[in-house]
């Protein structure tokens, strides 16, 4: 016990200490204790998994946030890591939707939409050519948007609609606010483009790491904020996290934080950090918005589990996650999850106005919606719990100028991993770090 003022602190020893269990949270915290750690792992909320969870709404399984998994990369690779089934199934019936009209994907890419939706031969090539340019030879920089570089090779309003549908729906910003590189660099990373869901839901991989930490000896508590970061000459020293009415002293020499590299500097004693790293956090670092829509039905009413729309006024994507993975909705019911990004993604402005022209989509999309659908959630992510953490390409990284305390998270990994890809490439880093370490 030691004592905090008039308070007296129950104190707890750990290899290490992991506050946040988003997507790198649970990741690094798995990896550890696959690896000798005796880990604990702090969650403020009711439930793991941060803003890539799910939550039941009358037996549907709603997604917090992300839910689709990009097949065989970051947190794929942890899972087999650590020796436990990721649960993803792949999306096998995709499409684009365009100006009314579903473009299947099953036998090519963005390529073969752009030869689909061209004026002529002659325009589809050009923007292949530079697409392929870009790719392989020279990106374009940061001085220009996704959309002006586009327009140099095209004003096609659906080839436009193609993009915006891809960069809105995977980086969270719309293609005029997004830096062109950035999404050569991801393209990258991720291509081909695919992606699957998890069967049983987002919560139930979250809840199978949970068991592997707990089997090797660590802890797993919900309802647990980190209060302050503990700092001794310079290195990590613990948390301070308050639980069930009580503020518990954890004594950690490693310290992992999930919860934004801007939250976590606010839970550090005055005076231990670098101005220069501060400015950097809260000034460079803006959150981005999504909208998120969840609706049921009886009948099956779309033929494709993952959907990019494209030349909509909102959405940019609607995915069937019952049609693909078990556990998701009810018997004999359907879930769909939709997704939209406001026009403006770093100031949103008038939510409800931006849902009614979701609203909007969703009866082009789908006729008769109001009859036969019954939306169950509408929620925009935003400042504090946001899309994405940061603007792409404005990241933090994962270390942090205290030793021995990193970050994890969609923003603190490195260019060209973003979203839940990234999160998990964060937690990667951190590992190999603490491993080099010799820790």
């Amino acid at each position: 016990m030691i004592a905090k003022g008039n308070q007296i602190l129950r104190q707890r020893n750990f290899d290490a200490v992991v506050t946040g269990s988003g997507v790198g949270g649970m990741c690094i915290a798995a990896l550890l204790s696959c690896n000798g750690f005796r880990v604990l792992l702090a969650e403020k909320r009711r439930y793991l998994g941060g803003r890539f969870s799910t939550v039941n709404h009358n037996g549907y399984l709603c997604a917090t946030g992300g839910l689709a998994v990009p097949v065989g990369h970051n947190m794929e690779q942890v899972c087999q890591a650590i020796g436990i089934s990721s649960g993803v199934k792949p999306a096998t019936k995709v499409a684009t939707w365009l100006a009314g009209d579903f473009y299947d994907l099953s036998k090519g890419g963005t390529r073969t939409i752009i030869r689909q939706v061209a004026e002529d031969e002659g325009e589809a090539r050009r923007v292949t050519d530079a697409l392929n340019n870009a790719m392989s030879r020279k990106a374009p920089g940061h001085d220009i948007s996704f959309k002006d570089w586009l327009d140099q090779y095209t004003h096609n309003p659906g080839i436009h609609g193609v993009f915006q549908a891809t960069i809105s729906s995977l980086l969270t910003v719309n293609s005029y606010e997004l830096p062109a590189a950035e999404y050569f660099k991801v393209m990258k990373v991720i291509s081909p483009l695919t992606f699957g869901f998890i069967e049983g839901g987002s919560l139930a991989l979250w809840e199978r790491m949970a068991t592997l930490i707990r089997e090797a000896g660590g802890e797993v508590w919900t309802g647990a904020a980190a209060e302050c970061f503990k700092v001794q000459k310079g290195r990590a020293a613990g948390v301070h996290i308050r639980r069930n009415r009580q503020t518990l002293d954890i004594n950690a020499p490693i310290v992992v934080s999930n919860i934004g590299p801007a939250g976590t500097a606010a839970l550090i004693p005055e005076g231990q950090l670098d101005p220069g790293y501060l400015e950097k956090i809260h000034t460079s670092m803006t959150p981005t918005a999504i909208m998120w829509l969840h609706f049921s039905s009886n009948e099956l009413l779309l033929d494709y589990s993952a959907i990019s729309v494209a030349c909509s006024r909102r959405v940019n994507m609607i995915d069937v996650p019952s049609m693909q993975a078990e556990g998701i909705a009810p018997p004999g019911k359907h879930l769909y999850t939709v997704g939209a990004a406001p026009l403006d993604s770093l100031n949103p402005g008038d939510i409800k106005q931006e849902f009614a022209e979701v609203m909007k989509d969703l009866n082009d999309i789908i006729p008769d919606f109001d009859r036969q659908c019954t939306v169950l959630t509408k929620t925009c992510y935003r400042g504090k719990w946001p899309g994405f953490r940061t603007v792409p390409g404005k990241h933090a990284g994962h270390r942090t100028p205290i030793r021995n305390l990193y970050n994890v998270g969609d923003a603190a990994c490195p260019s060209g991993y973003e979203g839940s890809m990234g999160a998990a490439k964060s937690a990667q880093l951190v590992y190999e770090d603490i491993r080099s370490a010799g820790r």
